[in-house]
């Protein structure tokens, strides 16, 4: 254990909490992986029991006893402490139609909550995403529905339809398509959608956000796909597409911490699933990459 760490995650009120710290595939026997988590320095290695090892740092040696991991979904998951629930399930993962695509990570200047929250918006699907997510006149959110479900701790918003001139990257023509959102936890996200109009079952699009600091991030990018024509890295390119259109627009959103409570920021009929959001994490009294002026004054 490196004892001259100063800051842990318990202090960033992340302990407890499964994050996805790097894909399986950059973390390989007998080369140690490097990763930055909450300001900190991570080093990841396999063991000789083939499981991978952590300990804050820079170099492999004796694991940290207060770190848990975890392989599931293509992805390495820490928990720093006592985890305070078992890692989220995704059985979509492992039906036999569903092609997984692990679609990279993107850097992003951007608090991990604004990331999550942009995932959640279809509001801006026809204006940033035009011609493929979304397109004029076509910018109604329809409403839909939003509920906590209290035995898992998630939440989900369901019945969402959005009108998309191409769905995805297999789809041959326009079509309503059916959206439902899962949110497992503060930085880890599922997004349920209707396939292109010839398939069954649903689409899985998740984003697992490793924090780099309140305000920097790693996005990390996973789809189940029921596409039976694209090539891989059709499917890859066509994510990466509407990521790189996303990623400006969240660069420079202010403030950026995401505000939870007061005025600055006005909700409409269509940010439903954002407002239950932001009560979600303020019923959990979170505050990592939150602007939390109510916070502030209490600490002046």
């Amino acid at each position: 254990m490196d004892t001259a760490v100063r800051f842990d995650l318990a202090e960033a009120g992340l302990a407890g909490e499964w994050l996805a710290v790097a894909s399986e595939a950059e973390l390989r026997p007998g080369s140690p992986l490097t990763v930055q988590l909450a300001q900190q320095t991570l080093v990841l290695w396999v063991g000789l029991d083939g499981q991978p090892q952590a300990a804050f740092g820079t170099a492999a040696g004796q694991p940290d006893a207060r770190i848990n991991l975890v392989q599931a979904y293509g992805f390495i998951w820490l928990c720093f402490g006592p985890p305070k629930r078992q890692l989220f399930s995704l059985p979509e993962y492992a039906e036999p139609d569903g092609r997984i695509v692990h679609c990279g990570a993107f850097g992003v200047r951007t608090s991990p909550l604004r990331a999550v929250e942009n995932f959640l918006d279809m509001g801006h699907f026809p204006f940033v995403h035009t011609d493929v997510l979304g397109k004029e006149p076509y910018t109604e959110v329809k409403s839909y529905r939003v509920d906590l479900r209290e035995a898992a701790e998630e939440l989900w918003a369901t019945d969402c339809y959005f009108h998309q001139p191409k769905s995805a990257a297999g789809a041959a023509e326009a079509q309503e398509t059916r959206y439902a959102y899962r949110v497992v936890s503060p930085f880890n996200v599922i997004l349920y959608k209707s396939p292109p109009a010839h398939l069954t079952g649903d689409d899985i699009i998740a984003l697992f956000i490793q924090p780099l600091a309140e305000d920097r991030i790693r996005a990390h990018l996973l789809m189940v796909l029921k596409d039976d024509v694209s090539t891989m890295n059709n499917m890859i390119a066509f994510q990466q597409l509407i990521f790189g259109q996303d990623k400006p627009i969240l660069e420079n959103q202010v403030p950026a911490l995401m505000p939870l409570t007061g005025p600055s920021e006005k909700p409409v009929r269509a940010d439903a699933m954002s407002m239950a959001y932001r009560r979600w994490l303020l019923a959990k009294d979170w505050t990592y990459g939150a602007h939390r002026p109510d916070r502030l004054r209490a600490a002046t």
